[in-house]
């Protein structure tokens, strides 16, 4: 089962980084099955167990193209370092494809008033509102990890906004060593 990276500070953010790359730069798709998807979702707690574990065989491919489509069309409209621009008619078209119906419910805890009936698209809904809720940040602070090699994407919520790295453990710490090698290797000896 794939690591996943939970470093965007939201989730839609961290569905992105599912395109990620390994350490020699070469994409990594994280979501490379069904499975994989539904490892997600439960990590992201943004659907029910139940609804991923009802979703219809039939149906799983389906999800998990439907879901990557979503995510690259998603982060076309928030990364500044894409090469070409993207406007948001591709994400507009496959948010569409969700079928949704507004809802009275005299649930406190309910924050949305759209619903979705069948499992699958329970889960459509959900990675829908989390893509277009990322797509209503802040884009000044939407930054991607200054290491060369690295495609993730985070929210800087740092308050001067200095986040540099998609985590200081990983790209920061490797980035602090290869500077320090450098640093000492071209020091005059004593």
């Amino acid at each position: 089962m794939a690591e996943f990276f939970w470093v965007g500070n939201h989730p839609g953010l961290d569905l992105f980084n599912t395109a990620a790359a390994d350490d020699n730069g070469e994409p990594v798709e994280l979501l490379d099955g069904f499975d994989a998807l539904a490892g997600w979702l439960g990590e992201a707690h943004l659907v029910t167990p139940t609804d991923v574990r009802t979703v219809p065989a039939r149906q799983h491919p389906q999800l998990l193209r439907w879901t990557r489509r979503l995510r690259d069309a998603g982060r076309q409209v928030v990364d500044r370092d894409v090469p070409r621009a993207a406007d948001a008619r591709d994400l507009d078209a496959i948010v569409a494809e969700v079928p949704v119906r507004l809802t009275h419910s005299g649930e406190s805890e309910s924050n949305t008033p759209i619903k979705a009936a069948a499992p699958h698209d329970r889960i459509r809904l959900a990675l829908a509102l989390a893509v277009l809720d990322a797509t209503r940040l802040d884009r000044s602070r939407i930054r991607r990890c200054e290491s060369p090699r690295c495609v993730l994407l985070y929210y800087d919520t740092s308050k001067n906004r200095s986040r540099r790295w998609c985590d200081m453990a990983v790209c920061g710490n490797r980035a602090k060593a290869h500077a320090h090698y450098h640093r000492t290797k071209h020091a005059p000896t004593r």
